[in-house]
């Protein structure tokens, strides 16, 4: 990674709770009554999708299902999980912590949700609004348009989304 001279916390850990609450409550608003997978991208993704689950549970009563997607590896993990789960008449919601050009999310759902017959949405903490790619995220939780240069950063403390940096030279 190139040397950074200024290192600016966008969000904090009590921030991100917030955050991912009011993200679960939009997401059961959209659902209704519908089973939700929440699809966690990679090993950031994948925490900002285990703390939406949780919060689920406390703004609405749908089943949901969490899965893990390893986006270097989708067109290994791509039939396992078109096997062992259904997903018509669902929600999915594709979960990471920062969306920059979107081709991440683009290889997502390119491989993965090709079948008709559910609703897809893309939730993230951070949009950095550099999509270069034909995605858009309905769930966001922050925001800030960027240069180029710069890097957005979300760490993991045991599993858990523990801060959001800005990196500036």
């Amino acid at each position: 990674m190139t040397a950074y001279s200024k290192k600016i916390t966008l969000m904090d850990r009590s921030r991100i709770e917030r955050t991912i609450k009011r993200i679960a409550y939009q997401v059961a608003e959209k659902a209704k009554n519908r089973k939700i997978f929440l699809v966690g991208l990679n090993e950031r993704g994948y925490a900002v999708a285990k703390e939406i689950e949780t919060s689920l549970g406390s703004a609405c009563e749908n089943e949901t299902e969490l899965i893990s997607l390893d986006v270097s590896r989708v067109e290994k993990q791509v039939e396992s999980i078109r096997a062992q789960y259904e997903f018509e008449d669902a929600i999915v919601l594709l979960v990471d912590d920062v969306i920059f050009t979107g081709k991440t999310m683009f290889t997502a759902l390119q491989h993965l949700l090709v079948e008709p017959g559910y609703t897809v949405y893309i939730a993230v903490l951070v949009d950095r609004g550099h999509l270069s790619l034909p995605v858009k995220s309905e769930f966001i939780g922050m925001e800030i348009p960027t240069k180029p240069k710069e890097h957005v950063e979300m760490t993991l403390l045991n599993d858990l989304a523990e801060e959001v940096f800005l990196y500036r030279k």
